[in-house]
């Protein structure tokens, strides 16, 4: 499996094993992995932008709430400039694909995290209305949502199963694969159609 046509990736904001992963997978699929800014070669075709940034678990009750403000703000503005700019150097280029990896927490929710839910949420919501907004210039977007922290019981997915996810959200082979949001949680999430 590809993770681009003209085997471009840039990695942002990726918890670092996660960017690691992705790295050997790409280099082993014959990709080049550069950095933000980096035009050194072929324009990139595929952004994967790291969403999951996960706090420490506090009781909603006793959160100050400028500070959890802050919190959400702070990260869902990281987001908007990364995955704008994203989206436009793809359209410009005619073209490519944006996978975000997403807190799971994002789908379900979760006691004691209400700010990375809230981001996670958020992150997929711009998800699907970004595969709409930019289908049209040839851009597929989707996310793979990420358990964080594992459960008991539960198989915590390895650095190396994420990034074989987010290879298969970034597979140009799949052009109308847009809009949609993969767990990757070893069970601890689950989905309807």
């Amino acid at each position: 499996m590809e993770l681009s046509s003209s085997n471009q990736a840039v990695l942002v904001g990726l918890a670092p094993e996660i960017g690691r992963a992705l790295t050997r997978a790409s280099s082993a699929r014959g990709a080049r992995v550069t950095a933000p800014g980096d035009r050194g070669g072929s324009a990139p075709d595929l952004f994967v932008i790291g969403v999951a940034e996960p706090q420490p678990a506090a009781d909603f009750a006793d959160i100050d709430p400028t500070t959890w403000w802050a919190d959400v703000e702070r990260r869902l503005s990281a987001l908007f400039d990364r995955a704008q700019a994203a989206g436009r150097d793809l359209a410009a280029g005619g073209g490519g694909r944006i996978v975000l990896v997403v807190d799971a927490r994002g789908l379900a929710g979760a006691a004691g995290a209400t700010a990375d839910a809230t981001v996670g949420s958020a992150a997929i919501a711009l998800t699907k209305s970004l595969a709409r907004e930019l289908g049209p210039a040839g851009v597929a977007v989707n996310a793979v949502a990420v358990s964080a922290p594992p459960q008991e019981g539960f198989t915590e997915p390895t650095p190396d199963e994420i990034a074989e996810t987010i290879a298969f959200l970034a597979d140009p082979r799949l052009p109308s694969l847009t809009g949609q949001i993969l767990p990757c949680t070893g069970g601890t999430v689950r989905t309807r159609g």
